[in-house]
C-alpha cells in the first residue's frame, strides 16, 4: 500500500499490524495533515462478519467525542479496500513505555488517570471497550493518552492463531462464546457470558497491574492456561513499593466476582485522580521503606526542620503581603464567540463553561479538557443556561436555565454528557440584578448540598437557601436583613467549613460575610461581617489554602482588578499584580491551584447611517466616533447638530458630547468611580438625563456643558433606560424597587416616581402624538408592547427585539432585532403594520437614535467583542 492512494489519502509507511488490520501513516491531501489508515487485509475482506466489524467499530468510536479517545474521521471504501481515517498520534503504545520493574508511580497515575477517563465516557455512552490491554493505548510525546480499537463490541473475530496467548480470541456475540484478548480479559468474557462495564474495569486492573510492575497479571504457556489462569489464580502480590491504596484499586478491579469488584470507572478515575494529587505534593509514600540510621542524614533532617521552624517564623510575620510577583496568564481557550462563566474541576484538570454566539450554532454548556483543548458540549437547549458549578467529587456539574417568567430550573449533567436532571425550580436573582456576582451555585464539600440564592415570592428579600441533591430538601440558611438586598453569590472554603457571600446593601454595595458551617451545612452562629469598605464585585472564590477571599471589582478600590482579602479580618482588601480591568467571572481549583477566568473584549463605535425616506433603505453607514475602549447609547439633540454618549475612553464610563459628525468631542462628566450611562437629551435641549452609581444607579441630569449636575431623586432600587416624555416634563424609566422591573416616571423637577406598568417593563417610549406609550420588557432580547399613555391594556406589537433599539417615528416604529449572527433594524408601519428591512447594523448594537427630522440614525455596535477563557498555574 505505500505510496498508493485511497480516496484523497495519500499513504506513506505502515505503522503497525493486529487483529483488525494493517494501520498505516497517510496525509489528508484535502486538509493537508497526517491521519492513521486502518485498511482490512484483502484476504478478509469477503468475511461479512469480519467487515461488520470494521464498520461498527469506526461508529462506535467516532460517537465518544472525548480527549482520551482516537478520533475517527471518516470511514469509506476504496477499489474494495474498506478502510477508516482516524486521528495520526505521534507516539508510543503503552506497553513499548513500560520499563523493566515497572514505571514510575507519577508517571503510571498520570496515565491511568486518563485511561480511566477515556472508559467512563464510553461507559456513559453506553460502549464497551471489551479488548483493552496497552498495545491499543497510545500515549503521545506530551503525556496525552489515546485508547483505540473500540471494536470488539458484539462483534465477531474468528480463526485465532492457537499458539499466540494474547492474540485476540475468536468470538460471537450470543452467550456461549468469547470476546477479547486473553491475558486481559474478565472472567466473564473467558466464560463466553455477556459482558458489561464491570469487564473493561477487570480489563483496566490488568493493564494498571502491568504498568506498574511491567509482569502481566495473568500469564500462561497457550492461549488455554492464559484463560484458565484469568478464570481460577491470583495474579502475584504487588511489592511494598507499591502504595497500599493503589494496590486497593488494583486488588478490587481484579476480583473475579463481578459483584465485588469496584462499582464503576467514574469511581475508579476519582480514586486514581486523589492518589495522583497526593504523589503530586509528595504526601504519597510506599506502604513500608527499608529503615535506614545513618548520622549524616540525621543532621540533615535536624538542619531541615531549624530552616522550617525559621521559615515559620519568617511567613508568619508577614502572611499579610500579597505576593509581589505577577503570575504568568496562558490562553486557555480561542473559539469564536464568547466563552463566559468558567467552572474548574477540582482536580484542575477540565474546566465547564457557557458558549455564547459563537456564529456557528454553537451554545450552551460545554467541557474542555485543559491539556488536550478537546471539548465536549453537554447541553443543546436553546434556552440560556449560566453559572454552571463543578461537584467536587468529579460526578457530576449543576448549572442553571432560565425558564418562564421569573423563574429558573437547578439541573444537574454529568461531565460526560448524557441526560439531564431538574433538582429544583426557584425565583432567578439574575432576573433582578442582571450583573450579580459569580458564582450563582455552590457545592458542599462532600457533593451532597447546593448553595444558591432564592425567595419564595417577589416581593420577599433573597436570601441563601440550601438544597439536597438526593431528598431535594430545600432550607433556608441566611436571614438577611429587610433593609438590603440580600445575599448572594456563595462560595465555601476548601474544608468545607465555612461560606463566603456578598451581602448587596440597598444603594447595591457589596459586603463579603463568613458564616461557619456544620454537619449538613447547618449554621453555627451568625454571619460575621469581613469587609468595611464599600465594593462592587464580579466574582470571588477562595485561595487554594482557605486563608484569603479573591474578588475582582469594576472600579472601586483605586481601580479595576483582582483582590486579596484575608479572612483573619486584619487588613482590607489589596490588590493582586498580574491582573487586569479585563478579567470578568472566574473560578479557583483548590487541588491543582490553577485559576480560571473569562477576558472580556468589547471595543464598541458610534457609526451613522442616512434615511433617505421613513422606512426606507438606509445609505452606507460611517464611523463617526471611535476608540479602543466603548461607546454606548448614543442621544441626538433636539436640532440633530450634538450627540451625547458615554465612553469608557478615560478609564471610568462619563458622558461626552460631539458633533453629529463626531467631531469635537467633549467629556461633561467627572464621576469618577460611579460612572455614567445611557444619556438622552432632553426635547428642549437644555438637560441631559443619564444613569450613574455602582450597582445601585440613579437619575442624574447634567446640562450639555457639563454644569449644575443634580440628582433627580434618591430613588430606592436600580433605574434603567430613561426617556422623556414628548413635553420634556416627565422621564420615564424601569426600576425594580418593588422586586421585579416596572416602568416608572418622575417629574424632570423632582418629586415622587409613579409606576406606570404593571405587569413588568424596563423602557419606556412615548409616541409623537402622545397618546401611547411602547413598553420594552427586559433589558435584552425582548417583547414591545402597546398602552395608552392614561393606562389600560396592553398590546403585544412585536417580539424578538432589543429594549434599546427602539425609536418611535410619526410613520413608524424603528425596531432593532436579534438574530444569530447579525441586528437587523426593520421598519413597522403604524397604518398596516407591515415591515421592511432598513439597515443591518452588526452584532451586537448597544444603542440607538433617530435625528428629530427622521433622516438619520445613529448607532453603537461592536466592531471587536469576545470572550476567552485564560489560565493561571499555582495561584496562591
Amino acid at each position: 500500500m505505500i505510496g498508493q492512494r485511497l480516496l484523497h489519502y495519500e499513504i506513506t509507511e505502515k505503522l503497525g499490524e493486529g487483529g483488525m488490520g494493517v494501520v498505516y501513516k497517510a496525509r489528508d491531501t484535502h486538509l493537508d495533515r497526517f491521519v492513521a489508515i486502518k485498511v482490512l487485509p484483502p484476504e478478509k475482506v469477503a468475511d461479512a462478519s469480519r467487515k461488520a466489524r470494521f464498520v461498527q467499530e469506526a461508529k462506535a468510536a467516532s460517537a465518544l467525542n472525548h480527549p482520551n479517545i482516537i478520533t475517527i474521521h471518516d470511514i469509506s471504501s476504496e477499489a474494495s479496500v474498506d478502510f477508516i481515517a482516524m486521528e495520526y498520534v505521534a507516539g508510543r503504545t503503552l506497553d513499548q513505555l513500560i520499563p523493566r520493574k515497572g514505571m514510575r508511580l507519577d508517571e503510571a497515575l498520570k496515565i491511568a488517570v486518563q485511561i480511566a477517563d477515556a472508559l467512563a465516557r464510553a461507559h456513559s455512552a453506553g460502549i464497551i471497550h471489551r479488548d483493552l490491554k496497552p498495545n491499543n493505548i497510545m500515549v503521545d510525546e506530551h503525556g496525552l493518552v489515546k485508547v483505540l480499537d473500540f471494536g470488539l463490541a458484539k462483534l465477531t473475530e474468528e480463526n485465532t492463531s492457537e499458539d499466540d496467548s494474547t492474540a485476540t480470541i475468536g468470538v460471537k456475540t450470543e452467550e456461549g462464546t468469547i470476546v477479547g484478548t486473553a491475558a486481559y480479559m474478565s472472567p466473564e468474557q473467558a466464560e463466553g457470558k455477556p459482558p458489561d462495564a464491570r469487564s473493561d474495569i477487570f480489563s483496566f486492573g490488568a493493564v494498571l497491574y502491568e504498568m506498574v510492575t511491567e509482569a502481566r497479571a495473568f500469564r500462561g504457556d497457550s492461549r488455554m492456561s492464559t484463560l484458565a489462569a484469568v478464570l481460577h489464580k491470583e495474579p502475584a502480590p504487588l511489592g511494598e513499593e507499591v502504595p497500599g491504596d493503589l494496590r486497593k484499586i488494583i486488588v478490587r478491579c481484579l476480583r473475579k466476582d463481578p459483584d465485588r469488584r469496584s462499582r464503576s470507572m467514574p469511581d475508579v478515575r476519582l480514586a486514581l485522580q486523589d492518589l495522583k494529587e497526593e504523589s503530586e505534593s509528595g504526601a504519597l509514600t510506599p506502604a513500608a521503606r527499608p529503615r535506614r540510621r545513618h548520622r549524616t542524614a540525621l543532621l540533615v533532617c535536624a538542619s531541615a526542620l531549624v530552616l522550617a521552624a525559621v521559615a515559620g517564623v519568617w511567613f508568619g510575620l508577614d502572611r499579610n503581603r500579597i505576593p509581589e510577583k505577577e503570575y504568568r496568564v496562558v490562553p486557555l481557550t480561542s473559539h469564536p464567540g464568547e466563552e463566559v462563566q468558567p467552572a474548574i474541576s477540582a482536580d484542575g484538570t477540565h474546566v465547564a463553561y457557557v458558549q455564547r454566539d459563537d456564529h456557528e450554532g454553537l451554545g450552551g454548556l460545554f467541557v474542555q479538557h485543559i491539556a488536550s483543548g478537546a471539548r465536549l458540549r453537554l447541553t443543546n437547549s436553546p434556552i440560556e443556561e449560566f453559572s454552571p458549578a463543578w461537584a467536587p467529587d468529579s460526578r457530576a456539574i449543576a448549572f442553571l436555565r432560565s425558564l418562564s417568567g421569573e423563574k429558573t430550573g437547578i439541573f444537574l449533567v454529568s461531565p460526560l454528557g448524557g441526560g439531564e436532571q431538574r433538582l429544583a425550580e426557584t425565583l432567578a436573582p439574575n432576573r433582578a440584578y442582571p450583573e450579580l456576582p459569580y458564582p450563582l451555585l455552590a457545592w458542599s464539600a462532600d457533593s451532597r448540598w447546593l448553595v444558591f440564592s432564592n425567595r419564595k415570592a417577589v416581593t420577599d428579600g433573597w436570601a441563601l437557601h440550601v438544597l439536597s441533591v438526593e431528598t431535594r430538601e430545600e432550607r433556608v440558611l441566611t436571614s438577611p436583613p429587610a433593609d438590603c438586598h440580600g445575599d448572594f453569590s456563595p462560595a465555601l472554603s476548601p474544608d468545607g467549613r465555612t461560606l463566603s457571600f456578598v451581602r448587596l446593601e440597598r444603594r447595591r454595595e457589596s459586603t463579603f460575610y463568613l458564616l461557619r458551617l456544620g454537619e449538613n451545612l447547618t449554621p453555627e452562629g451568625e454571619p460575621r461581617r469581613l469587609t468595611s469598605v464599600a465594593l462592587s464585585v464580579r466574582a470571588s472564590a477562595w485561595t487554594p489554602d482557605g486563608s484569603a477571599i479573591v474578588f475582582n471589582t469594576n472600579q472601586r478600590l483605586g481601580g479595576a482588578g483582582l483582590y486579596r482579602v484575608l479572612v483573619s479580618g486584619t487588613a482590607e482588601p489589596q490588590p493582586v499584580s498580574g491582573f487586569d480591568a479585563r478579567m470578568a467571572q472566574f473560578t479557583v481549583s483548590h487541588r491543582s491551584r490553577r485559576l480560571v477566568f473569562e477576558s472580556r473584549t468589547i471595543d464598541a463605535n458610534l457609526w451613522r447611517a442616512s434615511l433617505p425616506a421613513p422606512g426606507g433603505r438606509a445609505g452606507t453607514p460611517e464611523k463617526i466616533a471611535s476608540s479602543s475602549q466603548a461607546e454606548y447609547s448614543p442621544s441626538f439633540s433636539p436640532d440633530g447638530r450634538k450627540i451625547a454618549f458615554s465612553s469608557d475612553r478615560s478609564g471610568v464610563f462619563e458622558i461626552y458630547t460631539a458633533g453629529s459628525d463626531g467631531s469635537g468631542v467633549t467629556r461633561i462628566t467627572n464621576l469618577r468611580g460611579s460612572g455614567a450611562g445611557s444619556p438622552r437629551w432632553s426635547p428642549d435641549g437644555r438637560s441631559i438625563v443619564f444613569l450613574s452609581g455602582q450597582g445601585e444607579t440613579d437619575l442624574f441630569l447634567v446640562d450639555p456643558n457639563g454644569d449644575h449636575p443634580r440628582r433627580v431623586a434618591a430613588l430606592p432600587g436600580s433605574e434603567v433606560v430613561p426617556t422623556w416624555s414628548r413635553d420634556g416634563q416627565m422621564i420615564y424609566f424601569g426600576s425594580n424597587r418593588n422586586g421585579r422591573f416596572e416602568v416608572w416616571r418622575i417629574a424632570a423637577a423632582g418629586g415622587e416616581a409613579v409606576q406606570v406598568t404593571r405587569n413588568g417593563g424596563h423602557a419606556a417610549y412615548e409616541s409623537p402624538d402622545r397618546k401611547f406609550l411602547y413598553i420594552a420588557r427586559a433589558r435584552g432580547v425582548t417583547s414591545l408592547w402597546r398602552m395608552s399613555i392614561d393606562g389600560g391594556e396592553e398590546v403585544e406589537v412585536a417580539d424578538g427585539i432589543w429594549a434599546w433599539g427602539v425609536a418611535v417615528a410619526p410613520e413608524g416604529l424603528y425596531l432593532l432585532r436579534r438574530l444569530q449572527k447579525n441586528c437587523p433594524l426593520e421598519f413597522r408601519r403604524h397604518s398596516d403594520g407591515q415591515t421592511s428591512p432598513v439597515l443591518d447594523l452588526g452584532y451586537p448594537t448597544l444603542g440607538l437614535d433617530l435625528s428629530p427630522d427622521g433622516r438619520t440614525l445613529v448607532y453603537s455596535t461592536a466592531d471587536d467583542r469576545s470572550s476567552d477563557l485564560m489560565m493561571v498555574e499555582n495561584f496562591r
